[in-house]
C-alpha cells in the first residue's frame, strides 16, 4: 500500500499526518518516535508531493527552506502545526534584531535588554572608497566617533569593534576592527572604472564577477526548484496584518495541471550564498547590510580560549516562549588573546562552522554548559551557572516580547506556527550576559554531547508542540521529565490577541 492509499484508508476525522523532513536528517526517525510516544496512530508521509489533501490534522517538522508547499498544507487542515514562522527575520536578521533593542530600550530605560546586549550599530557598507560616508549615515554615531577617538590610542587602549554581515550565518565574513581604515581594508574595492562600453558589456554578460564572491542567484534556484517563496509584509501590497498574501502560486494545493509543474519542488527563498578567503576582503558591494557591534574584550577563557553560551528557545504558536535548561559552552579552536596581540578569528570566533569537523571533535569545542569546569572564573560567585541562566531566561523572554510589539511584520507569529531558535551568548569577567545573536534552524551535531542533548531537546519539543495541538495533556505526569526539560520565559497570548491572519495563500 503506497503512502497516499494508507493514508486515505486512515484518513478517519481527528487523525494526525505528520511530515517529518528536518534539515538535521539523523533527527528524524527520532523525531518520529517521540510523536509516536503522543500519537500512536500518527500517519507519517515520506514524500511531500504525495501528502493528502484536506485531512483534518497535519504536524510538519520540515527543513526551513523547504516551506511553500509546507504552509499550503497548513491552510486547509483544521489543526495543524509547522515549524517556521512566515516571518522572523527581526530576531534572525542581525540589523533588525539591532532595531528592535534600539525601538524597545529606547522607551524603556530599565529594559533588561539595555544591560545585556552590546552597542550595536546598523550599518549601510559598499566600497571601501566610501566608508567614510557609510558612517556618517548611520543612524548612531557613536561607531564614527569610537574610530576617531582611537587613532590617537595604543591599540590596548582602544574601544574594539567587530563587523557581521546582517545576513550570513556561520561566522562568515567576521571581522573585528579598531579604526576606519581596519574597517575600509575589509571591504571590496571599487572596480577600475573604464570608458570602453564594449568592455563594460562584456563583463556584465560575465556576470559582472569583481571579486572572489560566489551568489547562488534567484533565477537558477527558481528553475531547479519552482518559484522561490518568502512569506515578508514588507512587500509591496503586504504592509498590512490583516492581508498577508504571497507572490507565488506554488502555495496552492489545486490539482490544477497548469500549475502542478511549476510548484513540483517550491522553496522558502534562500540567503544568498557568498565565499569568503581567509584574510580577503568582503563582497560588501554585494551584501551592503551590515552590524558593528562592539567587541567585549574582557571575557573569563574556559580551558585558555573563548567561548559563548548556546541557549535553544522554542517560540510557540502566538506567542508562547520556553527556554531549554540545557546549553552548550562552544569553544574557539585557538587560546585566547585580545585582537591587538593575535588577530586571528581562530582565537576570537567561538563559532564551530569555522573549525574542521576533526579540530571541533579533538579539541572538545562542544561541551555542556553546566558540566564545564568554571572553577577559578568566578570565586566570589559560586553559583555563576544558574545566575547565568536566569539572565539568559530574562533576556530571552524581553527580546521576543519586543520583536512582536515593535516588529510584528518581520516576526509574524500564528497559532499554527512554532520555531526553534539559538541564541549566543557570552560572559564577560563579571558574570554578565550578553546577547550576540539570534539564529534560525539551528544546526544539530551528534559529535559528543551535542547529539545526546539534542534528542532530549527534540523530545521536549515534541511534547510541547503536541500539547498546543491538543494531542498531549498539559500536566500529565508521564510527560512531566521531558517538559521539565523547557522553562517557559514568556505568554503574550493574551496581549497579543488573536491575529487577523488566517491563511498564507496565492494572490
Amino acid at each position: 500500500m503506497t503512502p497516499v492509499e494508507e493514508a486515505g484508508a486512515r484518513r478517519e476525522p481527528g487523525t494526525m499526518h505528520a511530515f517529518i523532513n528536518s534539515s538535521a536528517a539523523w533527527l528524524n526517525e527520532h523525531i518520529k518516535s517521540f510523536i509516536r510516544q503522543h500519537v500512536p496512530d500518527a500517519v507519517f508521509i515520506d514524500d511531500f508531493d504525495e501528502f493528502p489533501i484536506g485531512v483534518d490534522t497535519v504536524f510538519q517538522y520540515c527543513d526551513g527552506w523547504a516551506l511553500t508547499q509546507n504552509f499550503a498544507a497548513i491552510n486547509v487542515a483544521k489543526t495543524g502545526l509547522i515549524n517556521a514562522y512566515p516571518n522572523s527575520d527581526a530576531l534572525a536578521r542581525k540589523d533588525f534584531l539591532a532595531a528592535v533593542v534600539e525601538y524597545w530600550a529606547t522607551k524603556r530605560p530599565d529594559s533588561i535588554l539595555r544591560k545585556h546586549v552590546p552597542l550595536t550599530v546598523r550599518l549601510t557598507l559598499d566600497y571601501a572608497e566610501y566608508v567614510d560616508d557609510s558612517l556618517m549615515a548611520a543612524d548612531d554615531l557613536s561607531l564614527l566617533h569610537s574610530l576617531e577617538q582611537n587613532e590617537a590610542k595604543d591599540a590596548q587602549h582602544r574601544e574594539w569593534w567587530i563587523l557581521k554581515p546582517a545576513l550570513v550565518d556561520c561566522g562568515a565574513g567576521i571581522r573585528l576592527f579598531s579604526t576606519i581604515e581596519e574597517l575600509a581594508s575589509h571591504l571590496e574595492l571599487a572596480e577600475n572604472e573604464t570608458d570602453d562600453d564594449e568592455e563594460e558589456s562584456e563583463e556584465s554578460e560575465a556576470g559582472e564577477v569583481a571579486t572572489e564572491t560566489s551568489i547562488e542567484s534567484e533565477k537558477e534556484n527558481s528553475k531547479d526548484n519552482g518559484p522561490v517563496f518568502s512569506p515578508t509584509l514588507t512587500t509591496p501590497g503586504l504592509e498590512g496584518l490583516d492581508l498577508l498574501v504571497t507572490t507565488t502560486n506554488a502555495l496552492s494545493l489545486s490539482n490544477n495541471p497548469s500549475t502542478k509543474d511549476a510548484s513540483k519542488k517550491p522553496v522558502r527563498a534562500k540567503k544568498p550564498q557568498y565565499i569568503f578567503k581567509a584574510g580577503g576582503r568582503i563582497p560588501s558591494a554585494q551584501m551592503r547590510a551590515f552590524v558593528a557591534q562592539r567587541y567585549i574584550v574582557a571575557i573569563p577563557p574556559l580551558d585558555g580560549r573563548k567561548w559563548h553560551v548556546r541557549s535553544y528557545a522554542l517560540s510557540l504558536g502566538r506567542l508562547k516562549v520556553h527556554v531549554a535548561r540545557e546549553m552548550l559552552a562552544l569553544l574557539a579552536v585557538e587560546a585566547y588573546q585580545p585582537p591587538w596581540e593575535n588577530p586571528s578569528l581562530k582565537s576570537s570566533l567561538t563559532n564551530t562552522a569555522l573549525q574542521d569537523e576533526d579540530e571541533f571533535v579533538e579539541r572538545e569545542s562542544m561541551r555542556d554548559f553546566w558540566a564545564a569546569d568554571g572553577k577559578g572564573m568566578f570565586p566570589d560567585r559560586p553559583d555563576w551557572k544558574t545566575h547565568v541562566f536566569y539572565q539568559i531566561c530574562g533576556i530571552t523572554a524581553e527580546l521576543f516580547r519586543a520583536a512582536a510589539h515593535t516588529m510584528a511584520d518581520k516576526f509574524t507569529t500564528l497559532d499554527k506556527c512554532f520555531e526553534l531558535f539559538a541564541l549566543d551568548f557570552l560572559i564577560d569577567e563579571s558574570g554578565n550576559a550578553w546577547l550576540l545573536e539570534v539564529n534560525e534552524t539551528p544546526a544539530f551535531y551528534q559529535h559528543g554531547v551535542a547529539g545526546p542533548m539534542a534528542l532530549r531537546l527534540m523530545e521536549a519539543i515534541i511534547c510541547a508542540t503536541m500539547e498546543h495541538m491538543g494531542k498531549a495533556t498539559p500536566g500529565d505526569p508521564k510527560n512531566a521529565v521531558m517538559r521539565n526539560r523547557l522553562v517557559e520565559v514568556l505568554d503574550e497570548t493574551d496581549k497579543l490577541g488573536k491575529s487577523n491572519i488566517t491563511e498564507i495563500r496565492p494572490e
